[in-house]
């Protein structure tokens, strides 16, 4: 390592006596601060450049099994009908467009949307792609719509998967807890807080779920035995249950609901598991996968005086804001 020159000794001496005696400069000229350098955003990729003016889909009908196109803007005032409906302020309807259109573009672009399924694009199911019905857009859901078009959220000049849910406890979920699968593609999905929960229906603030003990033993098998020490083995970054321990067989909890179905067991937000007579009893609080936005969050945000870019951003908070086209 080469010696300090005697620059470098009269600096660090006009350093250190003005720590010690307050002096107000040196005769030696301080070097002006390097100004930092400004972090470019990502480079867009193609599968995100390529929609410079609105796309045209193919959607799968399950009422009458027909395959019918439709224009993405069009498509996502009956998103944000079906999913949250026209209760919530403008602010939050806009911030729900935003993340269905992200989240909409994702997973075509990187699951394939029900292309094998179906072979479509899109189905109006939830339990396939997102919830889906015309003929609930109002005049203010269209408002919602309209006066975000085009734009959406990019990680890494790629699409966010921007997952949403209806209701959360105190934080989001990060996304191993609420989908292991996608840990290596949306990393960036990580627990923040929210306070929605207190708007959302009475009976997602505190639940008890009974599910009958031979269901349970049936889904966790034989080596899970009785069920009587059946109890919550590991817990999340946001404190989710992760992981359902009964016997010596462990089952992921987002596996246990998922099996048990997500209209049974609400959330993964466990206080307690255990067994009572013929039931194994679930308590918990919300609503939901719990990973991205929180629905009644967005609601609660809105209703602070927040807008929807705030709203998104907060949920959001390593995206980066994309306008496609308008």
């Amino acid at each position: 390592m080469p010696r300090k020159s005697s620059i470098g000794k009269s600096l660090a001496l006009c350093l250190i006596l003005v720590l010690i005696a307050g002096l107000a400069g040196c005769q030696q000229k301080s070097k002006k601060p390097v100004p930092q350098a400004v972090k470019k955003p990502a480079q867009l990729s193609s599968e995100v450049t390529k929609y410079k003016s609105e796309p045209t889909f193919t959607i799968y009908r399950t009422a009458t099994g027909q395959k019918e196109s439709i224009k993405l803007e069009k498509y996502l005032k009956g998103v944000v009908a079906a999913e949250v409906g026209p209760k919530y302020p403008l602010e939050a309807l806009k911030a729900q467009a935003i993340v269905a259109r992200t989240m909409t573009l994702a997973l075509i672009e990187y699951e394939n949307g029900t292309r094998g399924k179906h072979g479509t694009d899109m189905s109006d199911s939830h339990t396939e792609f997102q919830e889906y019905d015309e003929n609930k857009i109002t005049p203010l859901i269209s408002q919602a719509v309209d006066q975000t078009r085009g734009q959406a959220l990019t990680y890494n000049g790629k699409f966010v998967y921007a997952l949403f849910h209806s209701a959360s406890n105190t934080k989001t979920a990060s996304i191993e807890e609420g989908f292991p699968k996608l840990k290596t593609k949306a990393g960036y999905l990580k627990p923040v807080p929210t306070n929605g929960l207190k708007y959302a229906p009475a009976k997602y603030r505190n639940w008890t779920v009974k599910i009958p003990r031979s269901e349970v033993q049936q889904l966790m098998g034989s080596q899970a035995g009785s069920l009587d020490d059946i109890r919550i083995s590991q817990r999340g970054p946001s404190g989710r249950a992760t992981a359902i321990t009964a016997g010596k067989a462990t089952i992921p909890a987002v596996d246990l609901r998922a099996k048990i179905g997500p209209d049974r067991l609400y959330s993964t937000v466990l206080s307690s598991v255990k067994a009572e007579g013929n039931n194994v009893v679930f308590s918990g609080s919300g609503w939901g996968h719990g990973v991205g936005m929180e629905q009644w969050g967005a609601d609660a945000m809105a209703k602070q005086g927040k807008n929807a870019k705030q709203i998104v951003m907060h949920y959001f908070p390593d995206a980066t804001w994309t306008t496609l086209y308008k």
